[in-house]
């Protein structure tokens, strides 16, 4: 066995030997050799001479006549492997006198060949390969190598034919051609976006395309040209929208006039558009905006009331809170009272946004005293706790909740114990 060991390492090393006799053989080779011999190189059945013959190619202080010179042998070369190899090659050189011939290596015969001459087209910024590879796209839309190598050529007429493509309408891959001039940075992309059509609801795919378009492209300053926009489409489809809503009325410098201008419209418009603009209200958080949720509270429709209730819920001071007790204390519905005092209680918990903390305590003390359900008098009595932490003379508010609140008072105890209240 040990004489089998020493035999077998004799002849790997032999054969290692040989290896490094034959690449020091076939350097000296490259080294004489003129560019026609270089190429014959790439059809050899050695593989040490394929490759060296790539390495010569792929130096890029070599002889231009080297790289035409390959590009040209490119069709004649039999093993498929070979083909993508010199591709990619010639790609990395990015020469342009190889691009005709890759450009002719996207009818090739095999499909991985086809792949890597999309692919070197792309590196490449081929505009002369437009046509060719938009002819594919129209037959395999899925393709991620097409698609990169369509973004990466800054040809305009790869965008003109994407447009025309997409106003067909009777294209499939709608939302695809979208995605791919969004990623071309093509001017007008925003601009088809806009479009109510691509909000009907039958291509949610389409839709979600759309939004993002809108989302990344949306100029400065256009908070009621989208929110037009939004008022156009059909119901619930605005909610696609209410993100990039939110941002640009959040940026917005006159943030007074598009309050006054949503409460406006909340007189005439449709119920279901109504809850946009009750949301986007919620997070203007300004006085008319207040005043305008504060009144559909007194509505005759319950929905119209709960959803005031929980738009308030949203508010970063104690402004809302009156109103909420109101509306927990007064309405009719207990559906809407039980959202109000979960409302109110969200609000009071943002301790940090609250100016006048006594106003949050009252508003505390009137839920834990009035909420129909243990729930939300629970909640409250939470939310009381940090306002206790901060504020000491408030103890005489948590000994009377034990005292004539008789469903809190184990939870009063053990706040007490928690905070080391005796």
């Amino acid at each position: 066995m040990k004489n089998q060991a020493v035999i077998g390492m004799a002849v790997a090393l032999m054969g290692a030997s040989l290896a490094a006799q034959d690449w020091s053989a076939i350097q000296a080779k490259i080294a004489r050799a003129d560019a026609k011999v270089i190429v014959s190189m790439l059809a050899s059945y050695d593989v040490f001479e394929r490759e060296a013959a790539l390495a010569q190619i792929a130096r890029e202080d070599d002889n231009p006549k080297l790289t035409r010179a390959a590009a040209a042998a490119l069709p004649s070369l039999g093993s498929p492997d070979a083909r993508i190899q010199l591709i990619t090659v010639l790609a990395e050189r990015n020469d342009p006198a190889a691009a005709p011939a890759i450009r002719h290596a996207l009818r090739d015969t095999d499909e991985a060949v086809r792949t890597a001459a999309i692919i070197a087209c792309g590196q490449m910024k081929d505009d002369k390969a437009a046509d060719a590879l938009i002819g594919m796209y129209r037959q395999t839309p899925a393709s991620e190598n097409l698609r990169e190598a369509l973004r990466r050529i800054p040809n305009p007429a790869i965008d003109l034919e994407l447009v025309k493509m997409f106003k067909m309408r009777i294209y499939t891959n709608r939302a695809a051609l979208l995605d791919l001039l969004a990623a071309r940075r093509y001017a007008g992309v925003y601009a088809l976006a806009m479009d109510p059509q691509l909000f009907d609801g039958s291509d949610m795919t389409l839709t979600r395309s759309a939004v993002n378009v809108i989302r990344t492209y949306a100029p400065e300053g256009q908070f009621r040209p989208l929110l037009d926009f939004a008022q156009k489409l059909r119901p619930q489809a605005a909610d696609w929208l209410l993100g990039i809503l939110t941002t640009t009325l959040n940026e917005a410098t006159d943030k007074a006039t598009h309050e006054q201008h949503m409460v406006s419209l909340l007189q005439t418009c449709q119920p279901d558009f109504a809850l946009t603009l009750t949301a986007l209200l919620s997070i203007s958080q300004g006085q008319l905006a207040l005043s305008a949720l504060s009144k559909r509270l007194a509505s005759g429709d319950v929905d119209t009331r709960k959803d005031a209730a929980r738009c308030l819920g949203r508010w970063m001071n104690e402004d809302a809170l009156p109103a909420l007790v109101f509306a927990g204390k007064g309405d009719r519905d207990l559906g809407v009272q039980n959202l109000a005092w979960r409302s109110l209680v969200d609000v009071a918990r943002r301790e940090e946004k609250m100016t006048i903390n006594n106003r949050a305590v009252a508003a505390l003390q009137e839920a834990i005293w009035n909420a129909p359900r243990q729930a939300e008098r629970s909640a409250a009595l939470d939310a009381f706790k940090t306002y206790l932490r901060k504020d000491g003379g408030l103890r005489w508010l948590l000994d009377k909740i034990e005292a004539e609140r008789l469903d809190l008072a184990d939870e009063v105890k053990q706040m007490k114990h928690e905070l080391n209240i005796r």
